[in-house]
């Protein structure tokens, strides 16, 4: 039974993906292709895209729980719990108004928005080494360090332009797109490798006594 709470991770990743892209399509004045994700949780609508961030963090902390069961407690575990409850925190955190969103709202510097950017921080951290890990720990080391990669490089490309763009530097910058391919391409990740696992369970007791030295990626690649 508690394999399934691997579906989390998949249900964490969907929503999110599914919910931002919809949000942000259709919010009056919002430039998915400028705006960030959180700036969702300002204006009109901003409470269901706070709710929208609090429960997909809860669901990629239940997915979390079911690596644990799958692959044992480590460092993999850990980081994507932390992704999952920066999810959260970012919900509970909120951004300051900011690169033309709302329109008309003045920008702001509040020492809540810079709580909200440091979290940030460490979620794009936690995202990059959870992926990279994971990728080794089911056997697909190379996957994973390509995944860590788009992560990484979209996520600080993406965290450079806004900067400059708040500075009035680069007006419009597409700092939107490369949040979206880091939280997209990372989460998703964590939902492919859920849901992989979910579909393949891992051998019985008397099987993991037999082959207590094989990796957890043998409940992938056979």
């Amino acid at each position: 039974m508690r394999r399934w709470m691997l579906a989390g991770g998949v249900l964490g990743a969907a929503q999110m993906i599914v919910f931002s892209t919809v949000a942000g399509a259709l919010r009056p004045g919002y430039d998915a292709s400028r705006n960030w994700i959180s700036q969702l949780s300002l204006g009109p609508g901003g409470g269901l895209a706070t709710l929208n961030l609090a429960a997909c963090g809860l669901w990629v902390i239940l997915g979390a729980a079911g690596l644990r069961h799958r692959l044992g407690p480590g460092w993999t575990v850990r980081l994507v719990f932390w992704c999952g409850g920066g999810l959260i925190a970012l919900a509970l955190v909120p951004t300051d108004p900011g690169i033309g969103y709302p329109p008309g709202v003045p920008p702001a510097h509040t020492s809540i928005g810079r709580a909200h950017l440091l979290i940030a921080l460490v979620l794009g951290l936690a995202g990059i080494g959870a992926t990279a890990l994971l990728g080794r720990d089911v056997g697909a080391p190379r996957a994973g360090r390509v995944v860590a990669a788009i992560v990484a490089v979209s996520f600080v490309a993406g965290s450079v332009l806004v900067v400059l763009d708040d500075a009035g530097i680069t007006p419009g910058a597409p700092s939107g797109v490369l949040e979206r391919v880091a939280l997209f391409t990372g989460f998703g990740w964590i939902g492919w490798v859920s849901a992989m696992l979910l579909v393949r369970p891992a051998p019985g007791a008397s099987g993991r006594a037999a082959g207590a030295g094989r990796s957890p990626a043998s409940g992938i690649r056979r």
